[in-house]
């Protein structure tokens, strides 16, 4: 074990989903950029990534060789598996893999900034945490329903840190605490949401009284605190409180328009990429 600081499940699909605010017509050029921006996000970790191309073309491998040696990665050819499959694989590989104690579940649909992952990692490692998603999540502002908790608040030499309630499906944590909690992230692969897991997980908005009524007025919030209660009522009710951290400002952006993380200039961030 650890023969590596990271071992990381990255997985491309190569449809564009939803409305990425750069590339939104060129999944190649986007999942590039990803990519692009995930090698300057490691700064001097030895890291082995597991590149998941779910029905992806061969250029795919060729722009992946760009940017990291064959020796520190593999890929895994995947026959159009889909979304909810995609991630079950990358919880099969980061839970048997013998490479790192912390492991990180990525996205193709991600901007990092440079040195993002090895900061994250650096927090990680600065206390008792359990999971982290480096993006600042636009919902912890927008929605009423993330805005009724006390959260905690760290500070590191370069961010602040909060508890989180919920995020996406890209996070670090450690090999021990996905074995701990594979029962709950497999949910999604039948059907569950990620914030519904995420709810299930930190044990916000899921007992709340007002969290229903909150949720009851906006017709998705009210699914995903039901899905977390149908889905996941086991860790709910008896299962360990987990923590979940999100750094301010914002160390990576989801790249849908729709939301994209505050404060950061993502569009100069590009500019400046070597």
């Amino acid at each position: 074990m650890s023969n590596y600081d990271l071992a990381v499940a990255y997985r491309i699909y190569p449809g564009v989903s939803k409305q990425p605010f750069v590339f939104a017509n060129d999944k190649l050029l986007l999942a590039e950029l990803g990519v692009k921006s995930f090698k300057q996000s490691l700064g001097g970790l030895k890291t082995k990534i597991f590149f998941l191309l779910d029905n992806c073309p061969n250029e795919y491998q060729s722009m992946i060789l760009k940017y990291f040696s064959e020796e520190n990665i593999e890929f895994i050819l995947l026959p159009g598996v889909g979304n909810l499959r995609s991630f079950g694989k990358q919880i099969d590989i980061l839970k048997s893999q013998t490479d790192a104690e912390f492991v990180y579940f990525v996205e193709d649909d991600y901007l990092f900034l440079k040195g993002a992952t090895e900061e994250a990692l650096r927090f990680m490692k600065s206390g008792e945490i359990d999971f982290i998603t480096p993006y600042d999540h636009i919902d912890s502002y927008d929605l009423k329903i993330h805005q009724q908790h006390k959260y905690k608040i760290k500070i590191s030499p370069t961010h602040h840190w909060k508890t989180s309630a919920s995020t996406c499906m890209t996070f670090l944590t450690k090999k021990k605490v996905l074995i701990n909690t594979e029962a709950v992230f497999r949910s999604y692969c039948n059907g569950n949401w990620d914030s519904s897991l995420w709810f299930a997980l930190t044990n916000h908005n899921v007992f709340r009284i007002d969290s229903f009524f909150l949720a009851f007025s906006n017709r998705m919030l009210f699914k995903a605190v039901l899905l977390s209660w149908m889905k996941t009522w086991w860790q709910i009710l008896f299962g360990k409180k987990y923590e979940l951290w999100q750094p301010i400002p914002s160390l990576a952006t989801h790249m849908e328009i729709t939301g994209i993380a505050p404060v950061v200039d993502w569009d100069n961030v590009i500019k400046n990429m070597k």
